[in-house]
C-alpha cells in the first residue's frame, strides 16, 4: 500500500511511502519511481521543488506491529498516516499471545495473523469491518495452530 508523504518542499515531486511486502522492506518513492539511496546506510535522497536535496530516513513503527513506517527528512519527522491507538494495537496484536502458549508453532503462526491484522488496520475498510475481520484472523489463527499441533503430535506419536 502506498502512502503520499504530506512534506512541504515536495509539491512538484511528490514522495510516497510504500509499506513492507512479505519479503520486501518499506520504499521511499519520488515521482513514482525508488528515490536513490543516501550517503549513510537506511537513508534515501530526495529531491525538492527548489533543486536541493533532503535526506529522508524510514524508521520501523513503535513495538513494529505497524505496517507504516516512521519518516524523517532531514531530521524532522513526517506523519504519515494516524499512529495507531493503544487499543488498536492491543486489539491487532491478540495473535502473538500465541508466542507464550504454543511454542515455536505458535510463534510462528502467531507473527503472521499479527502481520494480517496489521495489514488490515491500516486498510480503508470502515471500523467495524477491520475489527470483524481482525477478530476472524486471530479466531482463524488458534485454530490454524491447533490443527498444525494436532497433525505434528499425531506424526511423532509412535
Amino acid at each position: 500500500m502506498r502512502y503520499p508523504v504530506p512534506a512541504a518542499g515536495f509539491g512538484l515531486n511528490p514522495v510516497e511511502v510504500e509499506t513492507a511486502g512479505f519479503l520486501s522492506g518499506a520504499r521511499l518513492l519520488q515521482n513514482g519511481e525508488r528515490a536513490p539511496k543516501g550517503a549513510r546506510r537506511g537513508t534515501w535522497l530526495l529531491r525538492r521543488d527548489d533543486g536541493g536535496e533532503a535526506t529522508a530516513r524510514l524508521q520501523p513503527s513503535v513495538f513494529g506491529v505497524d505496517p507504516v513506517p516512521l519518516l524523517e527528512i532531514d531530521g524532522r519527522r513526517i506523519e504519515i498516516a494516524r499512529p495507531l491507538r493503544w487499543y488498536e494495537i492491543v486489539w491487532l496484536a491478540l495473535p502473538l499471545l500465541l508466542i507464550f502458549v504454543g511454542g515455536a508453532i505458535g510463534a510462528i503462526v502467531g507473527l503472521v495473523a499479527g502481520g494480517i491484522n496489521a495489514s488490515i488496520f491500516r486498510s480503508n475498510r470502515s471500523a467495524a469491518a477491520r475489527y470483524l475481520l481482525t477478530a476472524g484472523v486471530s479466531i482463524l489463527s488458534v485454530v490454524v495452530w491447533l490443527v498444525i499441533a494436532v497433525v505434528f503430535l499425531t506424526a511423532v506419536r509412535p
